[in-house]
């Protein structure tokens, strides 16, 4: 059997809930992308706050119930600063691993799928290495880097997830950093690297009206990790030497402490917060901006951007980009070739470069265009789908081995 023709079975624990939704869209747009030469597709995500199961693009999306709906959030804007902040959803993740590990199986039972593909093995991997052991169904574990990540503040993580990398049939990684930490953490076997592509449509750059305010823009989740703060504090020195205006896309459990601090520094009249957009909207805002900034930082539970499909979308549209240089925004950013990187958590040095960029238009447009001619080759769906139809024939290929077979070898 190819790949062509498999029934592949998503478990993800984020995946939009609408067409616009913005969580996860990335595995959406893969999933799309592969149905049209044949493989089937169906997801497995958890359920959010008593949300039911649905079908999207095609794609029979099973919500799985773990906990009564006020705690069913655990792993929206992320399980770790959850369980940080409130001891209780500890037993709203022992319950999704076991009522996961639980309804995964009788689906698995019932659809027979081919191929199990596990998002985030950890805590997912666990989830599914019983079914795949007793139906027999190969596994295929793809990291995104804050799974790996977690090592560092549990230690039982490490242990688990090399007893159980070793049991998937392929492993693929979104980027060079979360490749590293992988191999020379985990799992020392054969790693594919495959990133994401673009998941709106990329339109073509507006100008400014005359006597309009240059934009700078900012897309991501509200959170510590987004480095959000730091933009905010070097707002003022920007402001000094150049009137720009600041649009913020996204919503997170630090909005409320973003826009406090907007207010304490008195940018009310400089910083727009726009929530959730649709798809259209957020293209609207790439083409129409100056500059694109990702301030991310290494957070305090050690988590980072695994590879940054903001930018590329922000490329996408011939815009110039500004990023701190953690994680894998290197993969994406090539420093004064393809973009700027500049040092986390430093306001001054992003100041700077927001400054050079907006007084510099040669220079923003020779960054703009050399960061789209470069992410329309490394970053392509053409170049993209190929690989994945590569790791599902590799793991098609190799033998199934079923509980009740390996029981018999050793009997």
């Amino acid at each position: 059997m190819e790949s062509q023709s498999a029934h592949i079975l998503t478990m993800t624990s984020a995946y939009p809930i609408t067409p616009d939704g913005n969580h996860a869209t990335f595995l959406r747009e893969t999933m799309i992308r592969l149905q049209p030469a044949g493989t089937k597709f169906t997801v497995f995500a958890p359920a959010y706050e008593g949300s039911q199961g649905y079908v999207m693009d095609g794609i029979n999306v099973h919500r799985f119930r773990y906990c009564i709906k006020k705690y069913e959030n655990l792993a929206r804007d992320g399980a770790p600063t959850k369980l940080q902040r409130q001891p209780l959803y500890l037993l709203a993740a022992a319950t999704y691993i076991l009522l996961g590990s639980i309804q995964l199986f009788w689906i698995c039972l019932r659809d027979k799928p081919d191929i199990l593909h596990v998002h985030w093995p950890f805590p997912h991997g666990l989830m599914a290495f019983p079914t795949s052991k007793l139906l027999g169904i190969p596994m295929v574990f793809s990291f995104h880097g804050a799974e790996l990540l977690l090592m560092k503040k549990f230690s039982f993580v490490k242990p688990i997830l090399k007893w159980l990398t070793r049991r998937a049939a392929a492993v693929t990684v979104n980027s060079s950093f979360t490749h590293k930490i992988l191999q020379e953490n985990v799992y020392a076997g054969e790693i594919s690297v495959i990133p994401y592509g673009l998941t709106i449509e990329a339109k073509l750059p507006t100008s400014r009206n005359e006597g309009e305010m240059q934009k700078l823009l900012f897309v991501g989740r509200l959170d510590e990790r987004k480095g959000l703060r730091y933009l905010l504090d070097a707002m003022p020195e920007i402001l000094a030497n150049q009137a720009v205006e600041l649009r913020i896309i996204g919503k997170g459990h630090l909005e409320e402490e973003v826009k406090a601090q907007c207010k304490a520094m008195g940018l009310e009249e400089s910083v727009n917060f726009l929530g959730f957009v649709t798809k259209e909207e957020l293209a609207d805002e790439y083409a129409s901006c100056d500059v694109f900034v990702l301030p991310a930082i290494v957070d305090s539970k050690g988590d980072t951007e695994g590879l940054g499909i903001v930018m590329i979308e922000a490329l996408a549209h011939r815009k110039p980009v500004i990023a701190s240089n953690v994680g894998g925004i290197s993969d994406v950013i090539t420093h004064d070739e393809t973009g700027i990187l500049i040092p986390q958590r430093e306001p001054k040095a992003l100041a700077k470069a927001v400054l050079a960029i907006l007084k510099d238009p040669e220079r923003a447009d020779r960054l703009a265009r050399a960061g789209l001619a470069d992410i329309q080759n490394r970053f392509s769906w053409q170049r993209i789908l190929p690989q994945w139809q590569a790791v599902f024939n590799l793991t098609l290929s190799k033998p199934s081995q079923k509980l009740s077979g390996t029981l018999e070898q050793q009997a």
